[in-house]
């Protein structure tokens, strides 16, 4: 079984490049959008945000995404608190994950996967980098999230410097043809270098 990870910054690019992965026939386990399901759904989960962030913590079944974020990107303990109730689950949701996906190539999608220690878990990872103003501009396209708003969520991740000293590979995407391209060559790399192990 190959595991890769796919990291990188807000707006680096990661969607993107997880659907090449998956055209080239890679299980994508995406931990945010498991994360998100698990406050949505998990009762243990809601009650503790609830009892921690008060009762604005949620609307109706769903998380009040504008509140949380003011309160967890303003403060780095209530962020680190939020994903010690989440991380665990996460975890535990990639592990039948792997076990329904034997003998499967996998890519592992997720935005803290340096901070959560999740690329301990894989055989690669591969980090997305892009020019800071970049990733902004895509972001306001795509989330219709204010520049201020954008650079709180960028101020609690990681910078990059820190992440290239853990990543395998690290893949600059500023023009995604060529992004493409490279992404393709990687994997054909990673496929290659797995089938000698």
């Amino acid at each position: 079984m190959l595991k890769i990870g796919l990291t990188g910054g807000i707006g680096a690019g990661k969607t993107k490049v997880s659907k090449i992965f998956a055209e080239k026939g890679f299980k994508i386990f995406n931990s945010d959008q498991i994360a998100k399901k698990i406050i949505r759904n998990d009762h243990s989960v809601k009650k503790s945000i609830i009892n921690f962030f008060g009762t604005n913590s949620y609307i109706g079944y769903n998380l009040n995404s504008k509140y949380i974020s003011e309160i967890v990107y303003s403060d780095n303990y209530k962020l680190n608190y939020l994903n010690s109730l989440v991380h665990p689950k996460v975890f535990h949701q990639f592990e039948k994950f792997l076990k329904s996906n034997l003998n499967s190539k996998i890519l592992v999608e997720s935005a803290i996967l340096f901070e959560s220690n999740f690329y301990k878990m894989l055989d690669d990872n591969i980090l997305l980098i892009s020019p800071k103003a970049q990733r902004i501009n895509r972001i306001i396209k795509r989330d219709n999230k204010s520049r201020s708003d954008i650079e709180k969520i960028m101020n609690v991740q990681w910078p990059d410097k820190k992440k290239i000293s853990l990543a395998t590979f690290v893949i600059e995407n500023i023009n995604f043809s060529e992004t493409s391209m490279q992404i393709l060559s990687l994997i054909s790399k990673i496929e290659s270098l797995s089938e000698k192990k």
